[in-house]
């Protein structure tokens, strides 16, 4: 019992070793939780390659200026492209369809000339 009387342990540090304790348990929480949440994402990564492909085919078609019907083909995707003239010669309605196993999204971009 003499032992234990030696060593004064001030309040202090105690508060100091919970809050810490209290801060690294958040931190680890937050952590789990961001991770579960990637894990379980509803999309795969050849949807996120299919939504970049769009993209980099959009930026080709407006800076070659081939505003034609298009048909791609890719390993784990495909990309359609269709074309539409809008009223008065304003410009172009570009509509990507991806495919991507059973899902299917669009995205639409004007172009103006």
């Amino acid at each position: 019992m003499q032992l234990l009387n030696k060593y004064n342990v001030k309040a202090g540090s105690v508060i100091e070793s919970v809050i810490a304790m209290t801060i690294i348990a958040i931190c680890l929480s937050m952590a789990l939780i961001i991770y579960s949440r990637v894990l379980d994402s509803d999309h795969s990564i050849a949807h996120y390659q299919a939504r970049q492909k769009v993209k980099e085919l959009f930026w080709e078609t407006k800076s070659e200026k081939q505003f034609i019907d298009e048909d791609y083909d890719f390993e784990s995707f495909t990309v359609v492209k269709k074309v539409e003239k809008l009223e008065n010669n304003a410009g172009y309605k570009v509509v990507f369809t991806i495919r991507v196993q059973s899902k299917k999204e669009t995205y639409q971009y004007i172009v103006r000339e």
